[in-house]
């Protein structure tokens, strides 16, 4: 927001978080305005975590993440109520960059149910498989306007259980299950197991994690293409590292490199029309 402060949706509970200095102190205090309760405030952001002692255990299984962690103390990972808005909005990221996945996101979320102030709850999945691919296609979805619906039908086919008992099931089961959705390659599934699921085991292998993970563990790897085979490796290895902070510790990784890539050269550009014509594959 315009005022520094940040407003978003999570299911049915909106949130806008600001801060407030104190000039005594010198201390800041986060001020959170929401239409939930405490308890889904403290779910979202993981506030049940102790995050200082999360990383003090990152750092005794990985002592080589150190710079990361201490130049990005405090990070969370997020823990969304709505698994639906999770896996559709990450098919909007496919090949995809954030100046056009932010307005495809946001509306998706107008077929929603208005809340207040301009926001929506997520629409349901029964309301997705209800869009018609025009309409999305009207609003430079590209081919994510078959896709989209495609897979609202194929899970309402599935029964309304089946997100939840993917919740329930252990990580590589529901890994699994979300990569026999159309669309949906490895990279995707870790995502949404990830942000959608609570599989704090999964790890997204984009080009960061990529480059980072050949830099510090696979410097063989460095600039080769992620194969099925790596993809599977990489992520593997980290696992055995990290155990159920896998999740958490990829964040990390993400954010250095970035940093780092923002460092040593302006930010990349994109054809719009190029990216329409992508098969929507993923890694």
């Amino acid at each position: 927001m315009d005022d520094g402060s940040w407003e978003g949706v999570d299911g049915r509970h909106c949130y806008r978080l600001s801060t407030i200095a104190d000039g005594e102190t010198g201390r800041t205090s986060l001020l959170a305005a929401t239409n939930g309760d405490a308890g889904a405030l403290q779910s979202f952001f993981r506030l049940d975590r102790d995050a200082a002692a999360v990383e003090a255990e990152i750092l005794l299984r990985g002592a080589e993440l150190k710079p990361a962690v201490e130049q990005l103390l405090g990070i969370r990972l997020l823990r969304h109520s709505d698994p639906v808005e999770t896996i559709f909005c990450f098919i909007c990221s496919a090949n995809n960059n954030l100046n056009r996945i932010i307005p495809m996101c946001w509306r998706l979320g107008t077929y929603g149910e208005p809340l207040e102030d301009g926001l929506y709850a997520f629409p349901t999945i029964e309301r997705i498989a209800e869009i018609e691919e025009a309409d999305l296609r009207s609003h430079a979805f590209g081919y994510r306007a078959a896709t989209i619906p495609r897979v609202a039908k194929e899970i309402v086919s599935r029964g309304e259980s089946w997100l939840i008992n993917l919740k329930k099931a252990n990580y590589e089961e529901a890994h699994g299950e979300l990569c026999s959705l159309p669309g949906i390659g490895p990279k995707l599934a870790d995502c949404i197991c990830l942000y959608g699921l609570d599989h704090s085991m999964a790890v997204p292998l984009d080009t960061h994690i990529w480059q980072a993970f050949t830099r510090l563990y696979h410097p063989k790897w460095k600039n080769k293409a992620v194969t099925d085979f790596r993809y599977r490796e990489a992520t593997g290895r980290f696992r055995d590292r990290f155990g159920d902070l896998s999740g958490w510790a990829h964040l990390f990784l993400f954010y250095e490199n970035l940093l780092r890539s923002r460092k040593r050269r302006p930010a990349m550009s994109y054809n719009d029309d190029r990216m329409d014509d992508a098969s929507g594959a993923t890694i």
